[in-house]
């Protein structure tokens, strides 16, 4: 609903009054700084590149596929408003080296730029992930995904899946969707007409969702875009199998045989799927090839590059 309320607010308030009411509640009236730093797409760097005045250091952080969903021009009048907010900034980081390609793609032009992965607290996640499993399995494999329920993350795909796993193979297989959102109903309504809803649990909101990934036998992305999706590398990090859509981020995360990656049609995930039920030492190999993948993420490593392009280092 956030995102409609401002798409409806900023064709009927004038944008740079609507601007600096925002901007005056989150920062104040005054005040000079070293760097700012928009944090997303769209409204947030609207909102940036009218304050980019006020600091020595401006730079904006990129996390999705633009050239895949391009939501973010709807907070702008036009493609060339959104050009010009990003021509004021200093630096852009991207989440994933696909994501910085899609951008420049959509935009047909370079910007200063580098990547950064987002910070993956892995041994926070392997040690929250033991704390009690907040759902009791009920059948004999389970489907985990995690993410909100909108448009973009497609968990209508994934009961699709189910449904097909139950009664076309006859896989004693459930999905635990994790997450809230504006399309729950919708979802449930699905489930419901595919005869899937006893094998479809809706977790909803979860603080500490590791548990549940770690409980399940996969975990299962079927967004149909994404940046560099955080789910998929805490479920690395437990040491999942995984199949997913074949998008920007899984694709970069997922290399080095470390899941499998599937087209958006429902038939091919079941059958990715399907295969990894099937074979136990194949799941065996995944899991290892998942833990190996982690060994990218480093806290360390990551604080030091957001330190350093906060200073403008190595631009």
């Amino acid at each position: 609903w956030k995102l409609l309320f401002n798409r409806w607010t900023a064709k009927l308030v004038p944008s740079g009054l609507w601007t600096r009411l925002k901007l005056y509640k989150a920062l104040g009236l005054c005040g000079k700084y070293d760097c700012i730093v928009s944090f997303m797409e769209g409204w947030s760097v609207a909102v940036h590149s009218k304050l980019r005045s006020r600091a020595r250091r401006n730079v904006t952080w990129v996390h999705i596929d633009m050239l895949a969903n391009h939501y973010s021009s709807g907070f702008f009048k036009n493609e060339a408003a959104e050009t010009e907010a990003y021509d004021r900034m200093d630096e852009i980081v991207f989440v994933s080296e696909q994501a910085r390609e899609a951008f420049f793609k959509l935009f047909a032009r370079e910007y200063p730029a580098r990547v950064i992965y987002n910070l993956i607290e892995k041994d926070d996640i392997i040690r929250k992930s033991s704390e009690s499993c907040p759902v009791e399995k009920r059948r004999k494999y389970v489907l985990c995904n995690v993410g909100r329920l909108a448009p973009q993350k497609r968990q209508d795909r994934l009961i699709r899946v189910v449904a097909r796993l139950w009664h076309d193979y006859g896989l004693d297989v459930e999905a635990w969707i994790v997450g809230e959102g504006e399309l729950e109903a919708d979802l449930r309504r699905l489930a419901k007409d595919l005869k899937v809803d006893d094998r479809v649990v809706f977790c909803g909101f979860q603080t500490n969702p590791y548990p549940l990934i770690k409980n399940a036998d996969i975990f299962v992305l079927t967004s149909d875009a994404e940046g560099l999706p955080v789910v998929v590398s805490e479920a690395l990090c437990l040491g999942k199998p995984i199949v997913a859509t074949r998008i920007t981020g899984p694709t970069e995360l997922l290399a080095e045989d470390a899941g499998l990656l599937t087209s958006m049609d429902e038939k091919e995930i079941a059958l990715k799927i399907k295969a990894l039920l099937d074979d136990c030492a194949l799941r065996s190999h995944y899991e290892a090839m998942a833990r190996r993948r982690s060994e990218i993420f480093c806290p360390d490593k990551s604080i030091e590059q957001i330190y350093a392009v906060i200073s403008g280092e190595n631009s």
